[in-house]
């Protein structure tokens, strides 16, 4: 059920002047961050909710992004091939627009090495 926003307004407002870097305590931004995931998930703009609870929008975008990043973290498998082949050949380009192509990670390694 989606809360009432004006009583979220009133909350942050009570606050005082909002500036940049300007603290929310943790229990009025959770709640914030529930209202505005609902919103978000109804598909209302960042803009619109952050409109209606007089914080900024680009608070709303950070808060809601890392708190679907934490919800959507997991482990996943990754498979690593020691073979050359399944890489195309690399070519290493200098700052000055030296080129030199057509080699193996080992060969562009080794080439780097030397020039270090």
């Amino acid at each position: 059920m989606m809360r009432d926003p004006g009583e979220l307004r009133r909350r942050v407002r009570a606050l005082g002047r909002r500036t940049r870097g300007a603290r929310i305590p943790d229990e009025l931004r959770a709640e914030v961050i529930r209202y505005a995931m609902e919103r978000r998930r109804c598909g209302d703009g960042v803009r619109e909710i952050a409109r209606a609870l007089g914080v900024s929008p680009e608070s709303i975008r950070r808060w809601t992004a890392s708190t679907v990043a934490k919800q959507t973290r997991a482990l996943v498998p990754i498979v690593v091939h020691d073979d050359d082949a399944t890489t195309g050949p690399l070519t290493v380009t200098s700052p000055h627009g030296y080129r030199v192509a057509g080699l193996t990670v080992a060969s562009a390694a080794a080439l780097l090495r030397a020039l270090a």
